[in-house]
């Protein structure tokens, strides 16, 4: 039996939506997994329900010095050493990043260096100055790039640089686990039934941050114009733009039609998916959206920014893509999903079918051979 390649990870922080890919990594090579921070900036997750999930063991590097406002971060030139990997997989264009760069340059070793992208199109676009720089010098010295859609890549390749591999893999669950994860919510997605007295209404549902990006008064406005009083729409989230959004709700006049839940992560939140008719992500900059994976995966149609990086898990069947300048079209969009939605039932017995458009194994298994 050959024995397993040796794969060096670095990344940001350990996010629940990573999960799945760290793992796949782990079972399939010999992996250490190093994290720049203790938690994801601005997402305060769980890091021990986290952790209980993972079959890996998470290491941190220690902090360095502040320059530019980046922490350069200490220590990497020495990990890699002892670690002696084939494959070194980092995250973005960070510090780590050119770091790891240099020792394939100066040391001149065989190991194959890849980062990992998440940018839309349009993210890749908006790069300028000394990040653009970075990145354009960097990817076109090291074997790829993982970029979250074909789409990306092409633009990559047209505009960047040809010189890189182009690897591909969405920020994704694992089917199977997740939709295990939504079949334990039911209790709790019934539940939210009874306490926010939702049956016979049709349920649209924003997860994320309340913050000026996630263009949540276009959303509201919108919302107020809709002729169909059927719909309750659940915002699940935390953030500086809450009493802002609560008040602009009342003076719209769609307050009791409006639920603030709060922030939510695991059993809690799927439930949330698993309740939900119609999934919103009307955000003017999106890297991806990982919400919009869950919410498929929970059997949700989805109206997704055409400028979001998730956009291309978005398909005739699954969802309408729009303009997240464009109210009318907004408007349109979802009008035409509330006529389509069934009403919420008295009580939710079984899961609805997963909309995702491609497994997880289907996309993971053609990365790690491509690796």
């Amino acid at each position: 039996m050959n024995a397993k390649k040796k794969l060096l990870v670095f990344h940001m922080a350990l996010a629940p939506y990573r999960v799945d890919f760290f793992n796949a990594l782990d079972k399939e090579f010999d992996a250490s997994f190093y994290f720049s921070l203790s938690n994801v900036p601005d997402q305060d997750f769980d890091q021990d329900v986290i952790k209980k999930k993972c079959t890996f063991k998470s290491n941190y590097l220690s902090k360095g010095v502040e320059l530019f406002g980046r922490s350069f971060i200490a220590g990497v030139h020495g990990i890699i050493k002892k670690e002696q990997p084939d494959i070194i997989l980092c995250n973005e264009y960070s510090p780590v990043t050119f770091i790891a760069f240099l020792y394939k340059i100066v040391e001149r070793k065989t190991v194959r260096l890849y980062t990992i992208s998440d940018d839309s199109i349009d993210n890749s676009k908006s790069r300028k100055g000394i990040r653009a720089l970075i990145r354009n010098m960097i990817t076109k010295n090291i074997d790829g790039v993982i970029f979250p859609s074909t789409k990306v890549g092409e633009w990559f390749k047209k505009n960047i640089s040809e010189k890189p591999k182009i690897l591909e893999l969405p920020i994704i669950h694992n089917d199977t686990v997740f939709r295990d994860a939504l079949g334990e919510s039911l209790s709790l997605a019934n539940d939210n039934i009874r306490i926010f007295n939702l049956k016979g209404k049709k349920v649209i549902l924003f997860v994320g941050r309340l913050v000026s990006v996630k263009n949540l008064p276009f959303l509201l406005e919108a919302m107020c114009q809709i002729k169909d009083t059927g719909w309750i729409l659940v915002i699940v989230g935390d953030g500086v733009m809450m009493n802002d959004l609560k008040y602009m709700a009342i003076n719209l006049g769609i307050s009791r039609q409006v639920l603030f839940v709060g922030r939510k992560e695991g059993l809690e939140l799927y439930a949330w998916y698993t309740l939900a008719q119609i999934l919103v992500l009307q955000s003017t900059s999106e890297k991806f959206g990982a919400v919009v994976n869950e919410a498929l995966l929970g059997g949700c149609k989805v109206l997704c920014s055409e400028l979001a990086g998730a956009s291309s898990l978005i398909n005739a069947e699954n969802g309408i893509l729009f303009n997240p300048f464009d109210k009318q079209e907004f408007l349109t969009c979802i009008e035409t999903a509330l006529e389509e939605a069934e009403p919420t039932p008295t009580e939710i017995h079984a899961l609805r079918e997963n909309r995702m458009p491609f497994p997880f194994h289907e996309k993971i298994n053609t990365l790690i051979q491509n690796l």
